[in-house]
């Protein structure tokens, strides 16, 4: 790993959202490296103060005090009369201009809009690395609980022979052990329009990450998105909670690469298939009908 690499991925190390094996690579650079150590252990340093910092509240009063402020050194503007206005120019331009906006969204709204804007910049030839499986090796289920909140499952349906497996959320490890049959692992439950991140390890290659909804969208939605310079990770996640569906990612994805998408009300088949054709992904359904993101 290069000292550079190991500067972008400081914070998301001590966010602790990075795959494990790419954690494990920056603790080795880190042992053999002093700079990029004291470095680290700086910003490591910084967040605890900013962790321990006690919040500073303003004064009830604050907000009414800089409103009289305002009122009384902002001097009161003289009455003019509208037809008065329309005489001048400056006036007449800023009308014309907003008949000009108005007319345009009056358009639009007559005009359905399915624009996508998506660039991606890639921090390594193969965004996403590869993993070879036949079959996802898990499924995601969901039921009610007699509160009426949502909760997942997740269930392991892998081959006979035994296999490690371990299951995280939002980094910390939920369950782990060996699976040999079927075997349920029943997630905490999902704060309202949040996504829960599940990450599955199994064997010594595999990987998955997974984003449930705490809401799934009982009708398709086309949702208005503007994203900037988010990760793989990130703009997956935004979209499976954008439109109310779980999302499922095989394979490590490359923690540089960057992606800005901007969609006007689009369908979820057609943005995933140009998000999957930028990142060389292969957009598939596994038979609980979750969609799922791999490596082609």
């Amino acid at each position: 790993m290069r000292c550079e690499q190991f500067r972008e991925l400081i914070s998301a190390y001590i966010e602790r959202s990075i795959a494990p094996p790419l954690a494990k690579k920056m603790e080795e650079h880190a042992a053999g490296c002093t700079s990029c150590r004291a470095e680290l252990e700086g910003v490591q340093q910084l967040w605890q103060m900013m962790a321990e910092a006690r919040r500073v509240e303003p004064p009830a009063s604050l907000h009414a005090r800089i409103l009289q402020e305002v009122h009384e050194r902002v001097p009161a503007a003289p009455r003019v009369r509208w037809w008065e206005l329309a005489w001048r120019p400056r006036f007449a331009f800023a009308a014309a201009a907003a008949l000009a906006v108005l007319a345009l969204v009056l358009w639009s709204r007559q005009t359905p809009t399915d624009a996508i804007v998506l660039s991606v910049v890639s921090g390594s030839v193969t965004p996403v690395s590869r993993v070879q499986i036949d079959a996802l090796p898990v499924r995601f289920e969901r039921f009610l609980t007699e509160g009426g909140s949502l909760r997942w499952v997740l269930k392991f349906h892998l081959s006979p022979q035994p296999v490690n497996a371990r299951v995280k959320v939002g980094g910390q490890t939920l369950w782990s052990g060996t699976v040999h049959q079927q075997t349920s692992v029943v997630l905490p439950a999902t704060p309202s329009g949040q996504v829960q991140e599940v990450s599955v390890t199994w064997g010594e290659q595999g990987t998955l990450k997974a984003w449930l909804p705490a809401e799934v969208a009982q009708e398709p939605t086309q949702p208005v998105l503007l994203l900037k310079q988010r990760s793989i990770e990130q703009t997956v996640a935004h979209l499976a909670q954008a439109y109310g569906v779980p999302l499922v990612l095989v394979g490590e994805a490359d923690p540089l690469t960057r992606v800005d998408l901007e969609s006007m009300g689009v369908a979820l088949d057609r943005l995933l298939a140009e998000l999957a054709e930028q990142l060389n992904l292969q957009v598939s359904r596994a038979e609980d009908g979750t969609i799922v993101l791999t490596a082609r």
